[in-house]
């Protein structure tokens, strides 16, 4: 009886290495930024949304507010000048033309996106016509052509999954500030 359960917990044990190694072979996006010559990766962050319902008169429902924001007033992520260059390594069956940089509305606690859906918003999508891109094995090196504002901005996959029954999204935060 003992020796089969040292088989299960070898069996088990197997199981969760080889879970592993497939884990760590699988391609994730990743995104880094440059900062005094050195790659140094944006951390990706869950947006919060908050749903307000709208208000019901007699039988007509009025439409429900949704909002999307990250916590904190800054991104931890500060940008080295107001034209920041990003490696982005694009995650298996996506493609560098989906991601986009959007600029958010700041307060004091929270940073908040202008409207809830990402294609809603004023963006700039990663293409030859506002930034310059090279190739650097398998990830991308993007640099905006135009100097961006001070402000605070998310660089977003448009076309990426999205998290919970409210549609939360991955994001990877920065900050350009005021020179």
């Amino acid at each position: 009886m003992q020796r089969c359960s040292y088989r299960f917990f070898d069996m088990k044990y197997i199981f969760i290495m080889m879970f592993m190694l497939c884990a760590l072979m699988m391609k994730a996006q990743k995104v880094e930024i440059s900062v005094s010559g050195n790659w140094a990766e944006i951390p990706v962050q869950q947006t919060q949304s908050e749903l307000k319902p709208g208000w019901k008169i007699v039988d007509y429902q009025m439409k429900s507010r949704l909002t999307r924001y990250l916590s904190g007033g800054h991104a931890s992520q500060l940008a080295e000048g107001n034209r920041p260059v990003f490696r982005i390594t694009p995650g298996e069956n996506e493609v560098l033309a989906s991601y986009a940089i959007i600029r958010l509305n700041d307060s004091k606690y929270y940073r908040k996106m202008f409207k809830p859906l990402p294609i809603e918003n004023n963006y700039k999508r990663l293409d030859l016509n506002l930034f310059d891109i090279k190739a650097d094995g398998d990830s991308f090196v993007c640099q905006p052509l135009q100097p961006l504002q001070a402000g605070e901005y998310i660089l977003v996959n448009l076309q990426g999954k999205t998290i919970g029954e409210l549609g939360d999204l991955l994001v990877y935060p920065f900050c350009i500030a005021k020179e």
